[in-house]
């Protein structure tokens, strides 16, 4: 009789002390918000990737990595790796900004015809890691869509045939 009620009493205050932690935890969003052209020269460039991370769950999340491939008009313009930790608050939106480099070898009209246009038409590959309670979580992404396209200040225009 004591077994039982030991058992019942541990078995309770664990239900209890689980009560708070999240029972379902919702994959966060990325969506690719901007792209500005930073640093160009005769090789390749610079883009910033301006990205929002967005937490639909109720609790604050951490993250630890972002790694995505970018796609414009269907070339493969870079892959890029950000291992710095963020936190995104429950039921908001963070903003990070995520350098590339990228080579102008058969991107050039791509790219050139997005300056023109002002924006950019993409598709964004990659996976997101987020810390939980329980370890690290990749989340794989694949986002398609058009983002404005504007150069850093100071930056001279690209023409058309250079």
């Amino acid at each position: 009789m004591a077994l039982r009620l030991t058992c019942w009493i541990l078995g309770s205050a664990f239900l209890v002390g689980c009560a708070g932690l999240p029972i379902s935890l919702k994959d966060p969003d990325l969506r690719l918000d901007r792209v500005v052209m930073r640093g160009v020269g005769v090789t390749g460039g610079t883009l910033d990737l301006v990205v929002g991370v967005y937490n639909p769950n109720n609790f604050d999340l951490r993250g630890t990595r972002v790694q995505l491939g970018l796609d414009v008009e269907e070339s493969h313009v870079g892959d890029l790796e950000y291992a710095s930790e963020f936190r995104v608050q429950q039921g908001d939106t963070t903003m990070l900004t995520l350098p590339l480099q990228f080579n102008w070898s058969g991107l050039a009209g791509a790219v050139r015809t997005a300056l023109r246009a002002g924006d950019l038409p993409y598709t964004l590959r990659g996976q997101l890691t987020i810390q939980t309670p329980i370890g690290e979580r990749m989340v794989p992404f694949t986002r398609e869509g058009r983002a404005p396209l504007t150069r850093a200040a100071g930056l001279v225009p690209i023409r058309a045939g250079q």
